[in-house]
């Protein structure tokens, strides 16, 4: 995976939240939902920024203590994993201005007081994809839920 590229979250049909340092992942159209925490939470966070796969493996490293070898593969595993469950997808449009100058900022803590680097692991859970797929709410567009077209006949007439 070239250090280069970028992804993005699939929207609309992926929506998520952090909670607590764990991130909640819904994929609308299959009705499967995800989570992440620990440095798998980092990565999506990254990737929400538009950050490149460099970027990425620079602020994993900066942020926990383990081998770099064991990092990148880890990192390249788990962004391989969201896209091959299509939740995240090549980002080629132009680099955000948010992220140009991005710089990993990293707390002033000595190198034994980064917490030890684990392989983040994506859970996947099917067991309401049913309910998820009847939601209307799952087909929303931009214009929110519920949408009304303009010429539709106001409730009561």
């Amino acid at each position: 995976m070239n250090s280069l590229l970028r992804f993005r979250i699939n929207r609309p049909t992926v929506v998520h939240a952090t909670i607590d340092n764990e991130v909640i992942i819904i994929a609308l159209d299959t009705g499967n939902y995800y989570s992440l925490d620990k440095v798998g939470a980092d990565i999506w966070g990254f990737v929400e920024l538009g950050a490149t796969v460099g970027k990425i493996l620079e602020g994993i490293t900066h942020r926990y203590e383990g081998s770099r070898v064991d990092i990148e593969n880890a990192v390249r595993q788990l962004i391989a994993e969201l896209q091959q469950e299509n939740l995240v997808v090549p980002d080629e449009t132009k680099e955000p201005e948010s992220i140009r100058g991005l710089e990993v900022r990293v707390e002033a803590k000595s190198e034994t007081e980064r917490p030890s680097f684990e392989a983040p692991i994506v859970h996947k859970y099917t067991d309401m994809q049913q309910l998820l797929l009847l939601d209307p709410i799952g087909d929303v567009d931009e214009t929110g839920w519920p949408s009304v077209t303009p010429d539709a006949p106001a409730s009561g007439e």
